[in-house]
C-alpha cells in the first residue's frame, strides 16, 4: 500500500504587509503619517506601535519603513513580487 503524504501550504506574509518590533518602536506614529494609503491607526496605548487596519490596501512603497527613526518596521512583499537574482554565470553553465 502506498504511503499517503500530507502537505501544508506555507502562509506567505502577503496578508500581513507590515510587522513591528515592539522592543524598538517608540510609538512616534511617523510611519502612520507617512503612509499614503492610511493603512494604520495609532496604537491602543501611548508609546505602542500603530495598528494595521487595512493590510490589503498596502502598496508596498516602503514610506513607513523609511520614516521610522528606530528601524522597527519590516515590510513583507508578496511572494510574487519578491525578486530572485541569479548570476549570469549560473545561466551560462559556469562559463
Amino acid at each position: 500500500m502506498a504511503e499517503i503524504k500530507n502537505f501544508q501550504i506555507r502562509q506567505t506574509p502577503a496578508s500581513i504587509p507590515l510587522t513591528f518590533d515592539s522592543q524598538k518602536c517608540i510609538g512616534c506614529n511617523r510611519c502612520l503619517e507617512a503612509c499614503q494609503m492610511d493603512l494604520m491607526i495609532p496604537g491602543e496605548e501611548t508609546g505602542t506601535h500603530p495598528l494595521v487596519i487595512y493590510p490589503d490596501e498596502c502598496w508596498y512603497c516602503g514610506c513607513c519603513v523609511m520614516e521610522c527613526p528606530k528601524d522597527a518596521i519590516k515590510l513583507h512583499h508578496p511572494l510574487m513580487n519578491q525578486t530572485r537574482w541569479v548570476t549570469k554565470e549560473s545561466l551560462l553553465g559556469g562559463k
